[in-house]
């Protein structure tokens, strides 16, 4: 019987790959939490076409104006 094979970050290849302990991990400025939050139809839609006008995903946009609102924050 066959086998099914993993293929992951190692290749197909033995020692192919990263060497395991070369990574050193997130930046220390990396975006790496969730938040999630809740927005009205018309929220949503406004949220849209900001993003749209500016061309930048809309997540990229939420992240930009909650990062602003807290910059002035304590």
């Amino acid at each position: 019987m066959a086998t099914k094979k993993k293929f992951g970050w190692g290749g197909a290849r033995p020692g192919a790959g990263r060497p395991k302990g070369s990574g050193n991990g997130p930046s220390p400025n990396a975006r790496k939490n969730r938040v999630a939050i809740m927005l009205t139809d018309g929220e949503l839609e406004k949220l849209n076409r900001i993003a749209t006008r500016r061309k930048t995903p809309v997540a990229t946009l939420a992240y930009e104006l909650i990062a602003k609102g807290l910059k002035g924050q304590r």
